[in-house]
This record gives C-alpha cells, structure tokens and sequence, in this order.
C-alpha cells in the first residue's frame, strides 16, 4: 500500500480537469504540500510477526472542520469540493523469520491551515507460502478510531498496551488460473484482526497486534476436499463445472510445486 498524500493528488487531477481549472489546482495544492507536517501527539503501532509474514499499513486522517480553509478538494468525478483526506503509509517486508516491529502513528496532520485527524488504520496482513512471485497473499486488518468506542470494547493495560490477537488460516484450494491450471494456490483469513479505539484514549499508548497462524489448513470451499488420516484428497470435478464432492466420492490429482500429487500437504500417499 502506498501513501495518498497531497502530491498523490495533484497527478490524478492533472488527468481529470480541463487545463484551466488544474492550473488553478497546482497554484493552490503545490505551495500546500510543503506546509504538510505531523501533530506533536502519536500512539505505537507495534506488531508481532510470524515467519513469511509482513504487514502494510495506511493511517487516513480527515478534517476536524470541514469547513476551515483549505480543508476542502476537488472530486476527481465530478470537478465539486469535498472533505480533504489524507493518507500515510508504511511497509514491513515479509522477512524468513518472525519479527517484532514497532512504529509512531500521529494523531493528526496539518496541510496548510487544515487540522486533520487520525479516523481509521488500514492494514493488509501480507503471508508468503512459496517460494513464487504468485504464491503471496494477505488478509484485511482495521483499526477504526471513534470519538467514543463502544461500551463493550477492550481497554488498555496498567502499562499503556492493548493487544489484537488475529488468528491467520491458510485456505488452499486448486487454482483456476490458466497459467497454473491445477496448481495448489492459497488465501488467508484472519480472525480478531479489527479492533474500535478510542481517540482521546490514544496518545502515548501503544496497539499491538499479535499475529497467529493455524497449524491445520482448510479448503477454501466447503465439501470440495476430504479429510483421510494421511491427508486432504480433493473431489474430482466434471467438466469444471461441478465442484462440490458426490457420494460415492472420486478423486482427482492436482499439481504441487511441479509435481502431481494425490494427497494434500505430503503430495503422495
């Protein structure tokens, strides 16, 4: 994921306004974006990471008054004012063995004289099973922050910590693509990855999120695989339409890092 900054914006209405009103844009966007900065006050996003596994984050900020100078932009669509946003990114690469990070999030931006404020963190759980450019995934994580979280919600520690506990499951399923027709391709799920924070809760505390992954693999469709003592078998399919097993069931092979296997994840019997 990358960050949408006001230099972000420039290009995209540089292709959707006519060349009158884009002069007018970069007069008034170009001067803000050397005014962008950060607010004094931050929380920690630290994350606890398995082995093949990384995260891409993006803070969004929006205004605390829409109305205040500056706080406004064109629409891409439709050439009228809407709310400014902000987005800020980060990358933590998926590295070979597990790892503890740990990063400042502001609570709030500045672009010109609009104050912007810190309204949800996006992030993409991102997981590595092979060693392909293709056999890479992720999963949705977001944190939403509100002037007032529910009720109900978990709290922070004597220490300052909340901890999000997500717990990952690899889905596996034969891929339909025609490049790698029959090949075991992967998806990843993760459970508890959300949380709702609140705003004037967060400054000097820390979120971690602890990342888990599931031993035990499951098909990604139900009933289209069954479970011996050695192993998955998937259902055989007819004409690729009909995918889900019959009674009695038939199998089929299916490929596995070039090799044609029977038996999901020891490949042979």
């Amino acid at each position: 994921m990358r960050a949408l900054t006001c230099a972000g914006y420039l290009g995209l209405l540089v292709l959707s306004l006519s060349s009158c009103s884009w002069v007018g844009v970069l007069a008034k966007e170009g001067p803000l974006a050397l005014t962008e900065r950060r607010g004094l006050q931050s929380f920690t996003l630290s994350s606890e990471l398995p082995a093949q596994f990384g995260l891409s984050v993006t803070a969004w900020y929006g205004p605390v008054d829409e109305n205040r100078i500056n706080c406004q932009v064109i629409n891409l669509d439709n050439n009228k004012p809407q709310a400014r946003e902000l987005g800020k990114g980060f990358d933590i690469p998926i590295n070979t063995t597990a790892a503890s990070t740990s990063r400042k999030i502001p609570l709030t931006y500045y672009v010109g004289a609009c104050e912007l404020q810190l309204g949800k963190v996006e992030m993409e759980i991102d997981g590595r099973y092979g060693e392909q450019r293709w056999q890479q995934t992720y999963a949705d994580a977001i944190f939403y922050i509100h002037k007032r979280a529910p009720e109900d919600e978990q709290g922070f520690d004597k220490n300052g910590t909340r901890q999000v506990d997500a717990q990952c499951t690899w889905l596996f399923q034969q891929s339909k693509a025609k490049s790698r027709l029959g090949e075991i391709s992967k998806l990843l799920t993760c459970r508890g990855a959300g949380a709702n924070l609140q705003y004037d809760q967060l400054a000097g505390k820390t979120v971690k999120l602890a990342i888990e992954v599931n031993p035990e693999e499951r098909p990604y469709y139900k009933d289209t695989w069954i479970k011996f003592a050695n192993g998955w078998k998937p259902c055989r399919t007819e004409d690729n339409d009909w995918i889900w097993c019959r009674t009695p069931p038939t199998f089929q092979t299916f490929q596995m890092n070039g090799q044609t296997c029977t038996v999901y994840p020891g490949c042979t019997e």
